[in-house]
């Protein structure tokens, strides 16, 4: 294989045009595309790089070569997929939009830059764009993710681009259109109960509309369908984590009309059944989904919209400690005395509001008190566990992060 690779590479230095000398770049082409047929993984690399080089002139070729096997519709399809807005793309919140890193010196200096300094000009760009987020102007926010996107679909940061543009055009709907939301009676569920939720879609248009989907026919049961996509992880104290996603359908009627500030509501049972299975972990399961009406009549107006639903998160208890729902706090401070790592896992998971800070301190005592290596970083896993952070061993630094909240929280109350 070397060998081969030696030889190709040599060949390659010798033909690749010098100065306007040398082969064609159809010759080139031919010689690329032979070599991404090679069996050898190496020298198809190697040409998949010459024509990575060679660039958009290849393109008729590669098509060419796409027809001769009679891949074309395959291709148009995923073609058509990758253009589609919204295919696979799931409800993106606003904690998820993540400023791009770089240091203050940098910022200051992209500021001052010209535009054809394309990506620091995006930069600037795309953090004037999270402002108008903030402010709650969606729709300046997406046309300015639209025009990122146009400007450079290539930028290392076209995912966080995306990402704002699905935020944005998400709230359009969701505040000035339809509020879509899967509802739940609560958060938590024993192992084994029946986990029922439901899809709302309410109005807060100034008019009545009707969202309409195709009709069914003999084969096809047609009418309105709710995709949702469900997304269940399991997690140990330790920090590991293993996920599943699927999907379950919900269909409706064909047509659903809402008067201005009324509301469409469905139930529906959750399949639960995962491929995931642990007697001792806590599943979180994430419920989203969108739905795609042929038209929206309003106003006299149709309008094609596709609406995505806020998700719903359940969380389910295994059986075996059912017991720690009634008060979890005051099983946590008697699972520490006990000294079970997994059950004070358990019972620190089920803390909510203001027992969730008091769990706190009990576990920065807990991290204080140990004095092995062991039982710190097992102290420290659970308040990760429990908070979010993540401060290491050292019971100071986790000390001064909860201080500094307590504190913060006081001022917000006072505002």
């Amino acid at each position: 294989m070397k060998a081969v690779c030696l030889v190709l590479a040599m060949t390659l230095l010798a033909l690749t045009p010098q100065e306007g000398d040398g082969p064609k770049k159809a010759v080139r082409i031919d010689r690329a595309l032979s070599w991404l047929a090679n069996e050898d993984a190496d020298v198809r690399e190697m040409g998949r790089k010459e024509i990575l080089e060679i660039g958009a002139d290849a393109v008729p070729a590669l098509e060419k070569k796409i027809a001769e096997k009679g891949a074309t519709d395959l291709v148009q399809l995923l073609r058509h997929f990758d253009r589609a807005p919204g295919i696979g793309e799931t409800w993106v919140a606003e904690k998820e939009l993540k400023e791009i890193e770089a240091d203050e010196q940098f910022k200051k200096e992209a500021e001052k830059l010209p535009k054809d300094v394309a990506e620091k000009y995006l930069y600037v760009k795309y953090q004037e764009a999270l402002a108008q987020v903030r402010h709650k102007n969606y729709q300046r926010a997406f046309d300015m993710a639209n025009g990122l996107i146009a400007l450079d679909p290539r930028s290392s940061h076209a995912d966080a681009f995306k990402r704002l543009r699905r935020h944005c055009e998400n709230m359009i709907t969701q505040t000035s259109l339809i509020e879509a939301k899967i509802m739940q009676p609560k958060v938590w569920y024993v192992e084994g109960e029946t986990i029922e939720l439901s899809a709302r879609m309410k109005n807060i248009y100034k008019a009545m509309m009707t969202l309409t989907w195709e009709k069914g026919t003999p084969q096809d049961p047609g009418g309105g369908l709710l995709l949702l996509d469900v997304d269940l992880t399991m997690s140990d104290m330790g920090g590991a984590s293993v996920s599943d996603q699927r999907h379950q359908d919900l269909r409706f009627e064909e047509e659903v009309p809402i008067a201005p500030g009324a509301q469409w509501e469905r139930k529906f049972s959750l399949d639960t059944s995962t491929t995931i299975a642990d007697s001792k972990q806590i599943r979180v399961i994430k419920v989203g989904g969108f739905t795609q009406p042929g038209k929206i009549s309003t106003d006299g107006v149709n309008i094609t919209r596709r609406i995505q639903f806020e998700p719903a998160t359940v969380k389910i208890l295994p059986k075996k400690y059912v017991r720690f729902m009634d008060n979890p706090l005051e099983w946590l401070e008697k699972m520490i005395g006990e000294g079970d790592p997994q059950e004070i896992y358990v019972c620190s998971q089920l803390l909510d509001g203001p027992d969730k800070d008091k769990g706190t301190e009990l576990l920065i005592k807990l991290l204080a008190k140990s004095n092995t290596l062991t039982s710190k970083t097992y102290a420290a896993n659970l308040l990760t566990g429990l908070t979010g952070q993540s401060f290491g061993i050292d019971p100071r630094r986790w000390e001064n992060w909860f201080q500094n909240k307590a504190s913060e929280n006081k001022d917000k109350k006072k505002k």
